[in-house]
């Protein structure tokens, strides 16, 4: 009962970390539109997504003046213990202007979350031309001539106002498909949008086979389908989207090929469901083809190009870089994070470049990138990892990195940079490194001897004037005695060519590496062997410097070379993952031994 009684009491007192772990479990509301630019005849499709909320959770829409919601659909999905709820409107514009949706909320777990707003224009139905009586004597060819049709608005974006005024000329048919592209000239990997239109003022039978159209020197990718309505000389027209995201290959032509639709018409309405069937089967399908669409790609200036310039084209990027941990001993891994985030395509650029980082070792960058569609267009992401070792303790700074890119609205390059992020570094804890084996006294049966117990002093007083001591401070002969044994100490120590420390340094490391049960107390105990042996300090010193110091001690090539072969292995084997180790700690270490034993004969040469 106190247990429980102690669980409520921590949850009751301490609501913050409870909230903290709530959003590290991913909740999160978005939102998003099918297109940003729609007319009066035309409706908005928005999208709510929240992630990771459980229960009956409704998310409150803001004022929407500009728009009438008439439907609403509810989707709610659970993968891996991970609930992804969908809430999908129907809007329809109520009047022209700019207009803005509002942020979206939800309450859930006693905090708030909200979606960023949405900006989208509502361009005025373009009015139908009049249509004039023609006398019978005027010719068909002149009749073509002089019908007019309605222009898109002139403010429209390029992509809308394309597809607008494509439909516009083909109204007089009951069926027709449209594509348009937002840019006919962009850079090289640069994105641009493709949208194709299926327009039909008569229903069909069945469903309608789509087929993509072909694509040459451009990467391709479906971001949204969209459904709409467009009149076109009276007659109301439903028309299905679809918007890809392209980008040009190389700097060079590029073509898109005509997307087609298979289809049944229907010929009577009110037909019951048994005589659909029968009337599909007894008509042939009917196809139709968007237009074939050209494009030049442009290569981006080669002139005033930054170094941190790794092949993005667009605007609005953004680019960040944390840290695991900011405080680590010497010798922790850290992962650096870098990500970048922006409009585009960001799986053809190169990898991140790190600079020389002062206090670090660096190690090889792995990418992954991903994209999202978002209100009709494309955003990417690329995230770039590392991992970095500091070498001795203190407070190291990671630096701004620089991230370039073109912009084509200005035609000129870009940098935005990270964020520096301070690290400090306390020294090595770690049990087995630093080990003295000149210092230390082993009993021979596991135990240390680290001091002697108390000796008390004796009750009676000495009143004898000429102490033991005293008598024995008379004696000058021993004075010469034991400067003589002490010559002679030096001389032997001389003549054997090995000092009593690196005796004791062999010894503990044999003692060390055969009960190895890591790759780092390898290293250390090849590292303190080299310190004591060859007056080496490995410490802070990179593998080319290391080598170096052993070859002005007079350490032969052939020692020098196995040595670097297993420093490498033994610090790739600290820092790679498991599946990734090549030879096990107990072979490691019998290589170390075989090392050290042929340094130690070397020495007695």
């Amino acid at each position: 009962m106190w247990k429980l009684f102690l669980l409520s009491f921590c949850f009751w007192i301490f609501p913050f970390p409870a909230q903290a772990a709530l959003d590290l479990n991913g909740v999160s509301i978005t939102a998003s539109v099918n297109k940003t630019s729609i007319t009066l005849e035309d409706e908005l499709s928005l999208t709510v997504t929240i992630e990771g909320a459980a229960g009956e959770i409704v998310p409150q829409l803001p004022s929407m003046p500009a728009f009438n919601v008439y439907q609403r659909s509810f989707v709610q999905q659970t993968n891996n213990f991970h609930i992804t709820t969908t809430y999908q409107y129907v809007l329809l514009p109520r009047f022209p202007g700019k207009t803005t949706i509002g942020p979206i909320t939800l309450d859930y777990g006693n905090k708030t979350y909200k979606t960023d707003p949405i900006s989208v224009t509502v361009y005025r139905s373009p009015r139908q031309p009049a249509q004039t009586k023609t006398r019978n004597t005027t010719s068909t060819a002149t009749q073509k001539k002089a019908k007019q049709y309605a222009q898109a608005p002139a403010d429209m974006p390029a992509l809308e106002k394309d597809l607008y005024n494509r439909a516009a000329r083909l109204g007089n048919k009951d069926y027709f498909m449209v594509a348009a592209v937002s840019d006919k000239t962009p850079y090289a990997n640069q994105t641009i949008t493709l949208a194709v239109r299926f327009y039909y003022a008569r229903p069909f039978m069945g469903t309608a086979p789509y087929t993509a159209p072909a694509i040459n020197n451009l990467f391709m990718e479906e971001i949204g389908r969209s459904e709409g309505r467009q009149i076109i000389d009276g007659k109301t027209y439903i028309y299905t989207e679809i918007r890809y995201s392209l980008s040009g290959v190389t700097a060079t032509e590029a073509s898109i090929g005509p997307a087609s639709i298979k289809y049944v018409p229907e010929t009577r309405l009110n037909l019951s469901m048994f005589d659909k069937m029968f009337a599909t089967m007894g008509q042939e399908p009917q196809t139709v083809q968007s237009n074939s669409i050209s494009l030049q790609i442009r290569p981006v200036p080669t002139f005033a190009q930054p170094k941190s310039f790794y092949g993005a084209v667009g605007s609005g990027y953004t680019v960040s870089a944390t840290v695991d941990r900011e405080e680590v001993e010497a010798g922790d891994a850290i992962n650096l994070t870098v990500k970048v985030n922006g409009p585009g395509n960001l799986k053809p650029t190169s990898d991140l470049k790190l600079p020389t980082i002062a206090g670090f070792k660096t190690y090889d960058v792995v990418s992954t990138s991903g994209m999202v569609p978002t209100n009709g267009e494309l955003r990417s992401y690329k995230i770039f990892k590392t991992v970095l070792v500091p070498a001795a303790s203190g407070t190291y700074s990671i630096p701004s990195l620089p991230w370039s890119f073109f912009d084509p609205d200005t035609h000129d390059y870009r940098t935005i940079y990270t964020e520096p992020i301070s690290v400090k570094v306390t020294p090595s804890t770690q049990a087995d490194a630093g080990f003295d084996f000149s210092n230390q006294q082993d009993l021979g049966n596991g135990f240390r001897q680290l001091g002697r117990d108390i000796l008390y002093l004796k009750s009676n007083l000495n009143t004898d004037t000429d102490s033991f001591l005293s008598k024995i401070g008379k004696m000058n002969w021993l004075i010469y005695i034991a400067l003589i044994a002490l010559g002679l100490c030096g001389l032997f120590a001389f003549a054997d060519k090995k000092t009593l420390a690196q005796k004791h340094a062999l010894a503990k490391a044999k003692a060390q590496l055969k009960n190895a049960y890591h790759e780092e107390v390898i290293s250390d105990t090849l590292s303190t062997y080299l310190q004591v042996r060859y007056q080496v300090n490995t410490g802070s010193l990179p593998l080319r410097e290391i080598s170096a110091a052993l070859k002005q001690k007079s350490c032969p090539s052939a020692l020098i070379e196995r040595f670097e072969v297993l420093w490498q292995k033994l610090d790739a084997a600290r820092f790679a993952p498991v599946d990734m180790q090549g030879e096990g700690t107990h072979e490691l270490a019998a290589q170390a031994l075989e090392l050290i034993k042929d340094m130690d004969k070397e020495s007695k040469k």
